[in-house]
């Protein structure tokens, strides 16, 4: 008997072209008759099989579908991938409390990590620190899971000349390495409940301007003012890597200058903050009568002072008038976690609103403390 299978139509079809061509004898012709007849049938139940296992499937699926789970193919199950805006819809609509029940029991959703800040969200966060955050967008900024050991440049030689067939010795360059670890910056939000009512693009905006800016202003503050990592904490020396000022003169600018070296003015830039640079900076004329600071008219936000661009920070100090100088680049930063975003509406019961948890982990610190000078003054 024959084994049924697609190849055993393409034998039968061709067995019976060979049967048509046999001899025409009465016995032989009705020997081949019954052969072909008996190929014919075995053809016919292939078919018939083959058409009740399509009925059978068929079947099947209309029983799923029925049932209330829908199959989802593969290409459906990539539409929920965190960088598509499927899973930024139904990741904000978790937050607000807006799933459906099909969606919170996971029958109409596949994704390996639906905790995930979605790409979207997570571009959208990163942006509006680097916006409010000023110095994130000078540092050198690593984005590294867990503890970063950064090597930086140290001393750095310079060539020397080499006499011909004499033996070389290695300089004396050194490298600093800088070890960071994690801290936590937290902001909590209590908001009515009334922000399950919010279109989702509006929602959104909340979240980023809310968490996301007031995170990226406290990490800013680390960066310039921490009194263990940050700008502060480093040795100042007055005429080594400071200027004291009695009040802000041409000279004392000048000075500071003079006390950054030589090989970081390339990519030296100026930081204050807006009230010293506008009420004291933007005042002073050099010996021919000409302001020193020119401010960007095009952009309207700092401008340059000497030659050298100009950073303005609201959390550069105001009490001392403080005017740094420095390749903010030799300070390292990592932001091993971005801002993860977590909501309760347990927390907020008796008042009827939804608490919002925005956390991210961050560490910076300086790598050369010859990289930084900065002038102050006795007299805000």
């Amino acid at each position: 008997m024959y084994e049924l299978t697609e190849k055993t139509v393409e034998e039968l079809e061709g067995r019976q072209a060979e049967i048509a061509g046999m001899s025409t004898d009465e016995a032989t012709t009705e020997e081949l008759e019954e052969r072909a007849n008996e190929l014919e049938a075995i053809k016919a139940e292939l078919d018939a099989r083959k058409a009740a296992a399509a009925e059978e499937a068929r079947q099947a699926e209309e029983v799923t579908r029925m049932a209330g789970k829908p199959i989802i193919e593969s290409e459906e199950r990539k539409m929920f991938e965190v960088n598509t805006p499927e899973y930024r819809d139904f990741w904000l609509r978790k937050l607000q409390g807006n799933l459906t029940p099909e969606e919170r029991t996971g029958e109409t959703y596949t994704s390996s990590n639906s905790n995930a800040v979605p790409t979207i969200v997570a571009d959208k966060f990163f942006e509006k620190m680097k916006k409010l955050a000023p110095m994130l967008s000078e540092i050198t900024l690593m984005q590294v899971a867990g503890n970063l050991k950064f090597v930086a440049e140290g001393t750095r030689n310079a060539a020397s000349k080499h006499s011909e067939n004499v033996d070389g010795s290695a300089a004396a360059d050194t490298t600093v390495a800088v070890t960071l670890g994690g801290f936590e910056f937290m902001k909590l939000i209590k908001i009515s409940r009334t922000a399950k009512l919010m279109s989702i693009d509006a929602f959104e905006n909340w979240i980023v301007e809310m968490l996301a800016g007031d995170i990226a202003r406290a990490i800013d503050n680390y960066i310039i003012n921490d009194g263990t990592n940050g700008i502060a904490a480093l040795t100042w020396t007055s005429e080594e890597n400071m200027i004291v000022a009695t009040n802000y003169a041409y000279g004392d600018v000048c000075s500071l200058i003079s006390l950054l070296p030589a090989a970081y003015d390339a990519e030296a830039k100026f930081l204050t903050n807006k009230k010293t640079l506008y009420t004291q900076i933007a005042q002073i004329l050099d010996s021919t009568g000409n302001p020193i600071f020119m401010p960007d008219t095009i952009n309207g936000i700092g401008g340059r002072l000497m030659g050298f661009p100009v950073i303005v920070d609201d959390y550069v100090e105001t009490t001392a008038s403080t005017l740094f100088l420095g390749k903010w680049t030799d300070v390292v930063g990592n932001l091993s976690e971005g801002i993860h975003v977590d909501a309760d509406e347990s927390a907020g019961f008796n008042s009827n609103s939804i608490v919002y948890r925005g956390l991210a982990v961050f560490d910076s610190k300086p790598a050369k403390g010859d990289a930084i000078v900065k002038l102050v003054t006795t007299t805000a």
